[in-house]
């Protein structure tokens, strides 16, 4: 997977330059991303009992719900759909793909009691994902119905108006340094998380004893906003974009 270079002419570019090359030195900061077995549980039993958390969010005449609705990366959630009327139904997390940066298929689900239910696909990277439900060639979407990938405690973290203060945040107060150069950075092709829900940030710091240029590292910090209209949260920081 190839890492994007910045453009020489910018003005930030020896920063983020050093901040890049300084990524190897600094892989050991980043903490390896939790890939678990996920939740084998079937959904029924899943929405009836032992799920710890659940949402519900109505469009119309359509209600759908979710337990949990905040998962951990490799869990798996339970989706039961009621109101509507139609031959069969499909879901589709948008954005959501494999580890190939392929968008997850639509998914079948079954009718049981008048209530449309299944398991939602497991996303390969952390992040809020829009729900989209298919019915005879026809699109509901909502922005309530969303399912949240986070690691624990994301929902406790700091919120902020502007998505790179999650960045300033991160580095004051995870990495421990003084902030060099600061960069909005374009997604890879293989990340098809809605761009309304999160950004992508590489930062160049140094320690707070140390802010001589050879000891500078580098780190993507991704910022997740916990709804279309929500404030913005550290999601991961990554050696990588």
């Amino acid at each position: 997977m190839n890492r994007p270079t910045p453009t020489a002419s910018a003005p930030w570019a020896l920063a983020v330059a050093a901040a890049l090359t300084a990524i190897a030195i600094a892989a050991c900061l980043a903490a390896p991303i939790s890939r678990g077995e996920g939740n084998r549980a079937s959904p029924e039993s899943a929405l009836r009992r032992g799920a710890p958390r659940s949402t519900s969010a109505a469009e119309g005449t359509v209600t759908v719900e979710l337990r949990p609705s905040v998962v951990r990366l490799g869990e798996q959630a339970a989706i039961a759909v009621r109101g509507v009327h139609a031959g069969g139904l499909e879901v589709l997390l948008d954005g959501a793909t494999d580890v190939s940066g392929r968008q997850l298929a639509w998914r079948s689900l079954r009718l049981v009691s008048g209530a449309w239910l299944g398991t939602l696909p497991l996303p390969t990277l952390r992040g809020v994902y829009p729900i989209v439900l298919r019915a005879h060639a026809h699109e509901l979407r909502s922005e309530q119905w969303l399912l949240r990938v986070f690691a624990p405690g994301t929902g406790s973290r700091p919120s902020f108006g502007d998505p790179a203060e999650v960045a300033r945040w991160w580095v004051r107060n995870v990495a421990r340094g003084m902030l060099v150069a600061l960069k909005a950075w374009p997604r890879p092709g293989f990340d098809r998380r809605d761009l309304r829900l999160h950004r992508l940030f590489v930062v160049a710091y140094s320690p707070f004893d140390q802010p001589g240029i050879d000891e500078r590292s580098g780190m993507f910090v991704t910022a997740v906003r916990d709804g279309y209209g929500g404030r913005w949260r550290f999601l991961e920081a990554t050696v990588s974009p």
